[in-house]
């Protein structure tokens, strides 16, 4: 991984990170919440912010990876191609866990997916611009 992928990866991190904090706490926490599937005790009463970081990390990579590849060089493609792999990534793993286990709801399942979209293309903006930087 070259430095300006390194430096896209961690800008994109904190933007989902930020971002994730204000969409799923602040704003939707209750709503996400009310709409959680049968099981109990599955919520942290206290979140653990490095592991949650650790993968914020993750995620700016592979983002930053996908747009290199995709050769996103500014904030409008690279938010289009980060909404387009947000929206595929919650799609996946809403409704496998939709499919499998009681910590989810249809609603929840689709609105994730509608959240996903915009806080990913909002790191996929940043990303984009990150990799354009001296081109």
């Amino acid at each position: 991984m070259n430095t300006k992928c390194l430096i896209a990866s961690i800008a994109g991190a904190v933007v989902l990170f930020v971002g994730g904090y204000v969409l799923y706490e602040l704003l939707l926490g209750g709503f996400m919440e009310a709409n959680m599937g049968s099981a109990t005790g599955v919520m942290k009463e206290a979140p653990n912010f490095l592991w949650i970081a650790v993968g914020q990390l993750a995620s700016g990579g592979v983002l930053a990876t996908v747009l290199g590849w995709k050769g996103a060089t500014n904030a409008g493609d690279g938010g289009k191609a980060g909404a387009q792999l947000g929206a595929l990534l919650a799609v996946a793993f809403g409704f496998v866990m939709l499919g499998t286990m009681n910590i989810t709801t249809l609603t929840w399942a689709v609105v994730d997916i509608v959240v996903a979209a915009v806080l990913w293309g909002a790191a996929g903006a940043v990303v984009g611009m990150m990799l354009g930087r001296g081109d």
